[in-house]
């Protein structure tokens, strides 16, 4: 199992090649020291680039194939060097203060734009519409120097199945890994462990509690032994795999079937194959969901709690998993197997139906030849 930075890698078929492993302090190294300073993930600091000096936040610290550290810095943008469309005495009023040494102050700085660009043009956007910094909501004790440390990242299934082949039973199925192995070890079925089962008709708030307080026990850091000696352990939930219609249950947002039913974005139903949207403005946002659902339980009555919760495209309460210190749109990605499939087999099924008789059944005597995997009986019949 990897415990450590995140990896600086082109190739990313591991989760410590990921953004959220590097940048948050619950998985990856959250502070490096250069030259006798700290240097922590989500303050601002002084760099050189090209032999110049530029402001920035270090948003993750990172090694290479190498073991040599990389610093991610996402560069901010002084009044001088915007584009002069953007210039105006309101931006010059609020650009910022330069100081002498390579840490700026905590409470000096405040970002409240962000400059991009879209369709070839530079855009202004408020920083609202960005992800926050895991270092924003997310602070941890210092662990004592003399421990070695392990964190732990966690990725929790779950999936409905019918139980009998004729009578559709629901049954939930809940199994987590160890987002710590390396992916040949995660697809083995004994790196797979069980956590339980939702049975028919069953409350998975209710299921997975216990669940939710032992993590959060481990937020708060334990001291454990670990083969024999003390170790101090954090874990945390990483990424939360789902179907379309339970992703969006753990994320707090309405079946993708109503207006605006993606877990990503706000984008609605009518606008799905619109291609010039801006995808920044559009995407939803864990800061701002917070304060949507607090909107929707400020109002008064069930029947008002749903209408506006309609126009958010949420449900009338946050996911339980929302009590874990974790983002809701960023830790529950779409499953791209069931974001398709479904498309695909109705895309067959229109096809046949445009076929006469006789042209169906040379197609089916076609996809008959497929080559099919070995362990495969037969293909599922497109009919159906």
């Amino acid at each position: 199992m990897y415990f450590g930075p995140g990896i600086d890698s082109e190739t990313k078929s591991e989760h410590w090649h990921g953004t959220l492993w590097g940048e948050s302090p619950l998985f990856g190294d959250d502070q490096i020291k250069i030259l006798e300073v700290i240097y922590k993930s989500g303050e601002f600091i002084y760099y050189h680039y090209n032999n110049e000096r530029q402001l920035g936040r270090l948003r993750a610290i990172l090694k290479n194939a190498n073991n040599e550290y990389r610093l991610r810095i996402q560069e901010v943008v002084s009044y001088d060097n915007l584009p002069e469309i953007f210039k105006g005495k309101v931006r010059q009023e609020r650009s910022i203060a330069v100081y002498q040494h390579q840490y700026v102050p905590e409470t000096a700085l405040r970002i409240t734009e962000i400059i991009y660009r879209y369709q070839s043009r530079w855009h202004i956007r408020d920083v609202i519409f960005s992800y926050q910094h895991p270092s924003d909501y997310i602070t941890l004790r210092l662990p004592p120097s003399s421990l070695p440390v392990y964190k732990l990242f966690i990725d929790l299934y779950y999936d409905d199945f019918g139980t009998y082949r004729n009578v559709y039973h629901s049954l939930g199925g809940i199994y987590l890994q160890f987002g710590n192995m390396p992916s040949h070890e995660r697809k083995l079925l004994k790196n797979y462990f069980v956590l339980g089962f939702v049975l028919f008709s069953g409350n998975f708030n209710e299921f997975i509690q216990p669940f939710i307080s032992e993590m959060k026990e481990f937020e708060q850091e334990k001291l454990m032994k670990v083969n024999g000696q003390d170790a101090w352990v954090i874990a945390d939930l990483g990424v939360v795999i789902a179907d379309l219609p339970q992703g969006n249950d753990m994320a707090g947002v309405l079946r993708h079937n109503i207006m605006k039913g993606c877990r990503t974005c706000s984008v609605s139903y009518n606008s799905l194959t619109d291609f010039n949207q801006d995808l920044q403005k559009i995407l939803r946002y864990h800061h701002v969901t917070d304060n949507q659902f607090k909107e929707i339980l400020r109002e008064n009555g069930t029947s008002a709690k749903k209408h506006l919760g309609s126009q958010y495209g949420l449900r009338p309460q946050p996911s339980i998993l929302d009590n874990l210190k974790r983002d809701r749109h960023l830790q529950t990605p779409q499953d791209v197997y069931h974001a398709t499939a479904g498309k695909i087999r109705r895309l067959l099924k229109l096809t046949c139906e445009l076929f006469s008789r006789e042209g169906e059944d040379d197609f089916i005597e076609v996809w008959k030849e497929f080559e099919k995997p070995k362990k495969w009986s037969r293909l599922p019949n497109p009919r159906v």
